[in-house]
């Protein structure tokens, strides 16, 4: 079989980042609700609980049976009180989680509550407050971005961008490895979520 020799050809092909502007790429977002997207009162708490004045100031660890030197039945009964009730929503968090949510964005609930609610309880509880969301668990999925207020569980999951919202209970973190990244207010978390991925 003869060899066939072609002239040499030079073929082009669009930029894939011509066809790219403008297109808003899907996030898996994981948010826990108390202390992220709810905050409560917990001097108020404990001191209609357990009848004991304590600062907000006080509250230096997540665990508040630690803190307070009782057993977690104790702080599992007062929380499953509280957890029901009206929550107070902080500034911009659920304006921001609507915002996500109608750009397509995967919301997802990870919260502690799963230990004084069901999963229909939560689920319930949920859309009867009006919190914009996609889906629930246990933190065990990859995620882009996860917004959280206990460091353990932001270092215990799949997480790309980890940021710890700030509050009294996590300030002696050390973050010794440098992976979480502190914020201070949802316009600060809605401005790293924006950047995320953009390179």
């Amino acid at each position: 079989m003869p060899v066939v020799i072609y002239p040499e050809v030079t073929l082009t092909f669009p930029k894939i980042e011509d066809h790219l502007e403008g297109v808003i790429w899907v996030k898996r977002i994981c948010v826990d609700l108390d202390g992220v997207v709810c905050e409560y009162d917990f001097p108020k708490m404990v001191k209609n609980f357990f009848g004991v004045d304590i600062s907000k100031y006080m509250i230096k660890a997540y665990d508040l049976a630690d803190l307070l030197g009782v057993s977690s039945f104790a702080i599992n009964r007062m929380f499953k009180e509280q957890v029901y009730g009206r929550p107070t929503f902080i500034e911009d968090a659920i304006d921001t989680l609507q915002e996500w949510k109608s750009k397509g964005h995967e919301i997802i609930i990870y919260s502690n509550r799963i230990k004084y609610m069901s999963y229909e309880e939560l689920l319930k509880w949920l859309i009867d407050w009006q919190v914009p969301f996609t889906g629930i668990n246990n933190g065990q999925d990859a995620y882009d971005i996860h917004i959280d207020d206990y460091p353990k569980k932001l270092r215990d999951s799949n997480s790309k961008l980890m940021l710890l919202y700030d509050q009294p209970w996590n300030r002696d973190c050390l973050n010794i490895e440098g992976i979480l990244e502190r914020v201070y207010n949802w316009a600060e978390i809605k401005s790293k979520v924006s950047n995320e991925g953009e390179g």
